[in-house]
C-alpha cells in the first residue's frame, strides 16, 4: 500500500493477475463494491478479459454458488431477486427504466433480461406499414443495457406476417447470448379461406408450403444472421412466451391441420426448426390451458396442464378430482422429423387442487419444484413425494392480495435468477 503525498487516500497497487483471482470469486454486488474504491480497480472489473473471466468462473462453481429466486411482477414490472430458501432474503430489487410499455415481452437468462415491444398491439397499430421492433439487452445488476441492432426481418411490413417468435438464452459453451426471432410471412398465393379436408394432407402442404425466415442474434459479434426454413408445419404461436434451455428455445404453438397443441423449438447448434408433439391425451385444443404452459425443468422442459373434473373422471383411476400434471420431456430422446411423429414424454408428477390453491404455476425453483400459491401463501412440490410444503415463510409480503382472471398471466413469475457482470464495459 502506497500513500498519496497530496490527498492522503490510500492506494492499493496489487497485481492484476492477484486482483483478478479474489474479484472473480466474489457476488457481482460485491465486485461492484470493490470498483469503487478506485479508478485502477474499476478499470480491471469492466474489462471485457475480467467480465468473461467472472462469468466462467460462476459456471463453474454453480454447484456450490448461493441459489437465486427472480421474482418478476408482471403488473409493476418490479423484479426482485430472493434467495432459493425458506426465508427468501431480499438480495436487490430493480425496474427497467427502458421507455416501454408494462405488457413488454421479456425474457431473462443467466443474468441478462431481453426486452422488447414486438408483442404489443399498440406498436403494431402505430407501425402499420413497418415492422421494426425494439429489442434491448439490460443487466439489472450493473444498470446497463444495450440496444440490439435491428432484425434482418424487419424488412417485412406487418401485414405480410402471420405470425412471430421471440426467444432468449445464454449458451455457456461459447459464452455468449444470443437472440432468437422467427416470422412465418404470409403465403401471397395462399387462398383466403383453405380447407384441408378434401386433400391428403402431405399433398396439401406439398401445395402450399410452410416457410418461415429465423434470424439469430450473437452478443459476442453484435450482429445477425439469416436463416430460412421450409416445412414447418405450425399454424400459430398460443401465447408469446419462450423458453431457452440447453442451446433450445422452446415454444407452444399449433397446428392447424392436426387441431392440436404442439412444441415448436430452435436448435442453435443445428440451427433447425422443428415441432415436438404432445402426448395425445394433452394435444386437444379443449383442455384447461394455464399460463405460462412452460418452464424449463433441468436440461429440457416442462410442460403443465390442468385436468378438470370431468377430464379427472376419464382417467384410469376416475377419481374425478381435479389436478395439475406435470409433463416432462425427455432430455436424452432423439427427435424425429416426421409429421406425425410423437416424442417422448414423462408425467413427472399429477398434484391435487383445491379452491384456495391458485391454478397458475407461478415458477420453477432451482431443484426444478414447481411454485404454486395456496391463498397468500407460496408452496412448492416435492418431486419425489408429489406432497406440498410452504416454501416461503410468511410470504404475505411477497404474494399481492387481489384477483386476477383464470388463465391470465400470473401476477408473479419465478425463475432461477445467476449474476453475471456482462454489459458491464458499456459506457
Amino acid at each position: 500500500m502506497s500513500l498519496s503525498k497530496h490527498k492522503k487516500i490510500p492506494t492499493y497497487d496489487f497485481p492484476e493477475e492477484i486482483l483478478s483471482e479474489v474479484f472473480k470469486r466474489l457476488p457481482v454486488k460485491y465486485v461492484l463494491r470493490c470498483g469503487a474504491v478506485q479508478k485502477s480497480w474499476y478499470s480491471l472489473i469492466k474489462s471485457p478479459m475480467f467480465i468473461s473471466l467472472h462469468s466462467k468462473h460462476q459456471i463453474l462453481t454453480a454447484h456450490v454458488n448461493p441459489k437465486y429466486l427472480l421474482f418478476h411482477n408482471t403488473s409493476t414490472q418490479l423484479f426482485t431477486v430472493r434467495s432459493d430458501d425458506a426465508q427468501s432474503q431480499e438480495y436487490c430489487t430493480f425496474e427497467y427504466s427502458l421507455d416501454l410499455p408494462n405488457e413488454a415481452w421479456n425474457a431473462h437468462s443467466n443474468g441478462l433480461v431481453c426486452v422488447s415491444n414486438m408483442f404489443d398491439e399498440k406498436y403494431r397499430y402505430n407501425r402499420k406499414h413497418c415492422y421494426n421492433p425494439d429489442i434491448y439487452l439490460w443487466n439489472p445488476l450493473v444498470q446497463k443495457f444495450k440496444a440490439v441492432p435491428d432484425s434482418p426481418l424487419c424488412t417485412f411490413k406487418c401485414k405480410e406476417i402471420k405470425w412471430r417468435a421471440l426467444a432468449f438464452g445464454f449458451l455457456p459453451e461459447v459464452n455468449d447470448y444470443v437472440v432468437i426471432h422467427v416470422v412465418k410471412p404470409k403465403l401471397t398465393s395462399e387462398p383466403k379461406s383453405f380447407d384441408f379436408c378434401d386433400l391428403d394432407p402431405p399433398v396439401a402442404y406439398r401445395q402450399y408450403p410452410h416457410s418461415v425466415v429465423i434470424g439469430v442474434y450473437s452478443l459476442n459479434t453484435n450482429s445477425w444472421k439469416k436463416l430460412s426454413q421450409d416445412k414447418v408445419f405450425v399454424d400459430g404461436m398460443t401465447s408469446d412466451q419462450s423458453v431457452f434451455v440447453n442451446g433450445t428455445a422452446y415454444w407452444v404453438g399449433s397446428s392447424d391441420y392436426e387441431l392440436s397443441q404442439l412444441i415448436m423449438c430452435f436448435d442453435t447448434k443445428t440451427n433447425i426448426l422443428q415441432k415436438i408433439m404432445l402426448p395425445s391425451w394433452l394435444e386437444i385444443f379443449d383442455r384447461q390451458l394455464i399460463n405460462p404452459l412452460i418452464f424449463p425443468f433441468g436440461q429440457s422442459i416442462a410442460y403443465f396442464i390442468e385436468v378438470d373434473e370431468d377430464d379427472a373422471k376419464e382417467e384410469e383411476d376416475g377419481s374425478g378430482s381435479p389436478h395439475l400434471d406435470i409433463w416432462v420431456l425427455k432430455d436424452n430422446m432423439e427427435r424425429e422429423d416426421d409429421l406425425f411423429g410423437e416424442l417422448p414424454w414423462e408425467k413427472k408428477m399429477s398434484v391435487g387442487l383445491s379452491e384456495n390453491v391458485w391454478v397458475e404455476v407461478l415458477g420453477i425453483r432451482n431443484n426444478g419444484e414447481p411454485i404454486l400459491a395456496k391463498s397468500n401463501n407460496l408452496i412448492s412440490y416435492d418431486l419425489d413425494t408429489h406432497e406440498p410444503y410452504d416454501f416461503v415463510e410468511s410470504c404475505d409480503r411477497l404474494t399481492p392480495r387481489y384477483d386476477y382472471e383464470e388463465g391470465s398471466k400470473p401476477p408473479f413469475i419465478i425463475s432461477p435468477f445467476v449474476e453475471t457482470l456482462v454489459l458491464l464495459d458499456i459506457d
